[in-house]
């Protein structure tokens, strides 16, 4: 008993110790942030309608920063992809607008179905096969996302497909769960899909919240969601945190949000279906803001991000 009690303290003082903060000299480059096309620090979801005004099947790349690809697409109903997975890479989306029925392999040549909709996270793992359709009467638009690398791999040779640089072979592969993967947090299962509206229901009487989205193998996903009066009073001159090698990135699901990024004159304010990009080495303090609720959705590539803040 006495060795057991011994080894548990010594867990937990390792524990304390990894997990401490300590003071280091980061290398960060002077001046303000670089955002390189397609990435600015706002993309409203109001311009690119504008943009694409009169016209139903559109799609802008949003983000492309060696991590990350984000394309902003709208299709008309009945609108259908092809089966096809990433044999590398997750991929999610979050519904803006319209209804989307998808499709995600669970075992071979089984499907789970479903129904998203406005404010919708959809979530498949790499290796499942997927495809999607517009339902309904109304175009729906979608922010789709996957590695920046993604290779898609498809169930079949897609019509009229091929030309003198690229050539449609047929190759095996695994598929299903990726056992090497990170282990979902407390055993829970997959997710691949949740409405903002059922997690308002699920934190009925909270007025505020987080929960995971995902974490897993080069994914990682929070919902966060409160009021103006739930942000923490930070210290004067704070600047947030930052991450090293990496952008993260959000998508506004509920209400309005204030940003504060490094290197803008004045903090940008995004609703829902915009998206607000911080670029790597970039302090950045996100804030619910307005008279109700908010809600953002975060997303970078690092399950276990670290936070870098200033030493004071």
């Amino acid at each position: 008993m006495t060795r057991l009690w011994i080894s548990t303290v010594a867990f937990a003082l390792a524990m304390r110790a990894q997990t401490a903060e300590r003071t280091f000299y980061f290398p960060k480059p002077v001046g303000t942030a670089i955002y390189t096309a397609p990435m600015k620090p706002l993309t409203r979801l109001a311009d690119l309608k504008a943009k694409h005004w009169g016209a139903t099947n559109w799609s802008e790349l949003v983000i492309d920063d060696g991590n990350s690809r984000g394309h902003v697409i709208s299709a008309a109903p009945g609108s259908r992809t092809v089966r096809r997975l990433f044999p590398d890479s997750p991929a999610w989306w979050v519904v803006q607008e319209g209804r989307i029925r998808f499709e995600i392999e669970t075992t071979p040549g089984k499907y789970e179905m479903f129904e998203a909709r406005k404010g919708s996270y959809v979530f498949v793992p790499e290796r499942h096969l997927h495809a999607l359709e517009v339902v309904g009467d109304a175009p729906a638009i979608r922010f789709e996302v996957t590695l920046a690398s993604a290779t898609p791999i498809f169930e079949s040779k897609p019509k009229g497909a091929g030309n003198s640089e690229i050539e449609f072979i047929p190759v095996k592969l695994q598929t299903g769960m990726n056992l090497l993967d990170v282990p979902a947090e407390k055993g829970r299962p997959a997710r691949f899909h949740v409405n903002i509206e059922d997690l308002e229901a699920a934190h009925k009487g909270q007025m505020s919240w987080s929960e995971p989205a995902e974490r897993r193998n080069r994914v990682r996903g929070n919902f966060i969601y409160g009021h103006k009066q739930n942000n923490p009073k930070a210290a004067p001159g704070n600047r947030g945190h930052f991450h090293a090698d990496f952008a993260e990135f959000w998508i506004v699901l509920r209400g309005t949000l204030r940003w504060t990024l490094e290197g803008l004159p004045e903090p940008i304010f995004a609703s829902e279906g915009d998206i607000v990009y911080a670029p790597p080495k970039t302090f950045h303090v996100p804030e619910f803001w307005g008279d109700g609720p908010s809600c953002r959705l975060t997303s970078s590539t690092y399950p276990n991000a670290n936070h870098i803040t200033d030493a004071k």
